[in-house]
């Protein structure tokens, strides 16, 4: 049995980088704010890197360049030298004291909280370096039920989930796909994240007929504004997607933009 398959009423509710429209992306304050919003049980998206000393940390980008106050390659820094580095002042000032977290630290912060994480992996061609170490955290820590994977990389994800089966995979995809589910099967992922502008066109229903879970990211109020003005909701889209219990999870970068959805849709 599928563990990310759901109904409209258990629907998981995530934030993309924790609660990104509030705080920090990838910091402990905005997984903290999704906390807050959903309660236990959410799931924060993530972002997975190795340092140049074997550190699994989360961070999005290639650099720190964008959400910190340093500068240079995540690969060839160390974490002494991350840590140092202020991951929230970019955001605002009162956020000046968040830190880029490491991995085995942010899983001690979600089996406290009862937060689960999706960690998009972002570290390619050192599968035989990151693939142990990631396994070794895991075993150490016995969390595989506060993880999830996803990758845009199906190769990846398979190797990963060959590597620890206990972890659920999600594959990510910004294409239309002719037949979502054979894809999902051959790559052995529980879930594909669809595009939404892709979403009408019933690869939801391909996959759930195949046991497949679908994800979907939603843009915040903010992203949705303009278009509304123009008499084009998206946002009354997802609640009849979520009614007609298309969706395994919602996930923005607003969590309360998603309760909001999944309330309306069973109300």
């Amino acid at each position: 049995m599928n563990p990310l398959r759901m109904t409209p009423k258990t629907m998981r509710v995530a934030g993309h980088r924790g609660h990104s429209e509030g705080a920090p992306e990838n910091t402990y304050a905005a997984f903290r704010k999704a906390r807050e919003y959903a309660g236990p049980g959410v799931t924060c998206e993530t972002d997975l890197r190795i340092t140049s000393d074997g550190e699994l940390v989360l961070i999005h980008d290639e650099t720190v360049d964008r959400t910190t106050d340093g500068y240079g390659l995540v690969r060839n820094m160390t974490y002494a030298e991350i840590e140092t580095l202020s991951a929230g002042r970019w955001f605002r000032e009162e956020f000046a004291e968040e830190r880029v977290p490491r991995l085995v630290d942010a899983l001690q912060f979600a089996r406290e909280q009862g937060i689960i994480y999706q960690l998009e992996l972002k570290t390619y061609g050192q599968d035989d370096v990151f693939f142990p170490r990631l396994k070794a955290l895991i075993e150490e820590l016995g969390c595989a039920d506060l993880l999830q994977f996803s990758s845009f990389d199906f190769v990846q994800l398979r190797a990963l989930k060959k590597a620890i089966p206990d972890v659920p995979t999600v594959g990510l995809s910004h294409s239309r796909l002719i037949d979502p589910a054979a894809i999902a099967l051959e790559a052995n992922v529980d879930a594909i994240n669809l595009e939404i502008h892709h979403f009408p066109s019933g690869e939801a229903r391909q996959l759930h007929d195949g046991g497949i879970a679908t994800f979907l990211h939603v843009p915040p109020p903010s992203k949705l504004k303009t278009l509304k003005t123009y008499g084009v909701d998206i946002e009354a889209d997802v609640i009849e997607w979520i009614h007609d219990g298309q969706l395994d999870q919602l996930i923005s970068n607003d969590v309360s933009q998603v309760l909001r959805l999944k309330d309306m849709a069973n109300a």
